[in-house]
């Protein structure tokens, strides 16, 4: 079964987990997972992103991510897709008197 046919598979990717290549070199921690791409770092200190095509990942273990052998070298990302993840932050507790809007 390939990849693309176990979503199960591709859900299970988190942000952090080891990327190996198929010999099971490290190449480093996921930093994001777009819609095509895996984006790899190589520690959670660089700002030099690599990606590779989540087509290239041949399976998900626990904690690592495994690349097929055919995946080829991780190449360097775009810079405008560096960055993080902007969330909303609600309060904690709605005071009297006050306003959130």
């Amino acid at each position: 079964m390939a990849f693309d046919d176990t979503p199960f598979e591709r859900r299970s990717i988190i942000g952090g987990m080891r990327v190996r290549a198929a010999d099971g070199t490290f190449l480093g921690y996921v930093a994001f997972i777009g819609q095509e791409h895996l984006y790899v770092r190589r520690s959670p200190f660089t700002r030099r992103w690599k990606e590779v095509r989540l087509d290239a990942v041949g399976r998900v273990l626990q904690g690592a991510v495994v690349l097929r052998a055919d995946a080829g070298p991780l190449v360097p990302a775009d810079r405008s897709h560096h960055g993080e993840i902007l969330s909303l932050t609600h309060p904690l507790a709605f005071l009297p008197g006050t306003s959130h809007a």
